[in-house]
């Protein structure tokens, strides 16, 4: 079973993270990337799960990274039950800037029909309401935003100090700062960091047990999420009216993390 895993959140920098973590000698990452195993596969069963790690007997750490994890409160219920002993790592993004990413990622994916973010972010309660569990994969793009309830959720299943918090600010400032915290956190030899290099564009064209094979179409064009290109910048009226929506979550946020989050507000 895995060590660890990269729970969070879509559009923040994850991939960045599980590449770095990858060229790590002491640590193993799943390839895909994303197993959906506690969101959509939890059917397959535990064996099934742990046949997809496969470390060497000299590698301290392995684990997977499926940013859906966070969001979905039946698959930190269930990450809680199954690793009684796993470490949990995020990568939070400004919630605002993430929701437009996590939009134009979705268009260049075809899963998106509404032609505007504004419009999108209009029909969101709609979209949260249509489905049971409140969650849905499709146009969550502010909910999924709100990140100290799910974090304080995940606290209390599995406490606070099996769980490590990263801004995307700190991935793209300092990767190698990042890399050594996380290997720190893991139990992990920082040895290893010394070999690794610093990718500008997402190497892990084969993401999720769901998407194409790497070659394909928009998996390989995808810039990494860090460099923030690729779409057109968002209206700044409605930046400015997104952000003060967000400054009650992101306070307690800053307060839970015991971090400056001013930037974000």
């Amino acid at each position: 079973m895995p060590t660890f895993i990269i729970v969070g959140a879509q559009k923040s920098g994850t991939t960045t993270l599980h590449d770095l973590l990858g060229q790590v000698p002491q640590v193993w990452v799943s390839d895909p990337k994303e197993l959906h195993f506690f969101d959509k596969h939890h059917g397959r069963g535990l064996s099934w799960y742990e046949e997809q790690f496969s470390p060497s007997p000299d590698q301290q750490a392995w684990g997977e990274s499926t940013p859906f994890y966070l969001y979905k409160d039946r698959a930190r219920r269930a990450m809680a039950e199954a690793l009684p002993s796993a470490s949990f790592i995020a990568v939070l993004r400004e919630p605002v800037s993430r929701a437009y990413s996590h939009y134009w990622f979705a268009r260049s994916k075809n899963a998106e029909e509404i032609e505007t973010f504004a419009e999108a972010i209009e029909a969101e309660p709609l979209r949260l309401r249509a489905k049971r569990d409140g969650q849905p994969a499709k146009g969550s793009y502010l909910d999924r935003g709100r990140y100290h309830r799910q974090l304080v959720d995940l606290a209390d299943r599995v406490g606070k100090e099996r769980i490590l918090v990263h801004l995307t600010d700190d991935l793209r400032d300092d990767p190698i700062g990042v890399l050594r915290r996380t290997c720190r956190f893991l139990g992990v030899d920082e040895e290893g960091v010394g070999v690794v290099q610093v990718r500008e564009r997402n190497t892990f064209g084969n993401r999720t047990v769901n998407s194409e094979r790497a070659g394909d179409t928009a998996a390989e064009r995808r810039l990494d999420v860090v460099s923030g290109d690729g779409y057109p910048p968002m209206n700044p009226d409605l930046e400015g009216e997104l952000r003060v929506r967000f400054r009650d979550d992101n306070t307690l946020l800053a307060e839970w993390l015991g971090r400056d989050l001013s930037s974000w507000m």
